[in-house]
């Protein structure tokens, strides 16, 4: 069966409704499982003084790590969940969110830096379903991106073995990085931090003058 966006957001949402304002409502197993996601992107990303587009941001706890580490940070969260975007902007008033589903309707705006941690796992049914997502998503991401684009995904290659009915859907890596490829030549995989989940950061090509 073929799932839409509202029925992902409906998903979190009874995460949401048992959990509330907790790792699990995200489909995460801990804090720290999204940190060492944020930490592959602290690695190669300067934050300081950029815009930067949270896409799936959740209750917006990057928003919180970036507030610390760095200064003069203009911070857009969206999610489609309503729930996280209102405890999201409860928790930091002084940044924007928006519940939107933006792969849908992306905003007429540019950022410095296009970001999506967790937010390209979701499970839309067939293998073919759940690439087509993963791709456009991709594209359109870095369409927005003025400096760089970043996603975490699960997934390796080999390609992990995907179970039906799982709320999560594992990627061929190497698929991925190919059409990253196909998008621009200046592409940075991470994947030395966990056996199914990768990093990739995509970056404009500058034309040399």
């Amino acid at each position: 069966m073929v799932k839409t966006s509202k029925d992902i957001q409906k998903q979190y949402q009874e995460k949401f409704e048992k959990y509330g304002v907790d790792p699990k409502s995200l489909f995460w197993g801990s804090k720290g499982a999204a940190h060492q996601r944020f930490r592959q992107m602290w690695a190669e990303i300067d934050f300081n003084n950029k815009s930067v587009l949270d896409i799936g941001c959740g209750f917006g706890e990057m928003a919180k790590f970036l507030d610390k580490r760095y200064e003069n940070v203009s911070y857009t969260g969206i999610d489609i969940v309503p729930e996280f975007i209102n405890n999201a902007q409860e928790s930091f008033p002084h940044h924007k969110f928006y519940e939107m589903d933006y792969f849908a309707n992306p905003l007429g705006e540019k950022f410095d830096i296009v970001m999506a941690s967790g937010t390209l796992n979701s499970n839309f049914g067939s293998d073919g379903e759940n690439m087509e997502f993963r791709k456009k998503a991709i594209k359109v991401m870095f369409e927005n991106a003025k400096e760089v684009m970043v996603f975490n995904m699960l997934g390796a290659h080999p390609q992990p073995k995907n179970e039906g009915e799982s709320n999560v859907w594992y990627a061929d890596s190497l698929e991925i990085l190919e059409y990253c490829f196909s998008l621009t030549r200046r592409v940075l995989l991470r994947h030395q931090y966990h056996p199914t989940d990768f990093t990739v950061f995509l970056y404009p090509v500058v034309k040399m003058i």
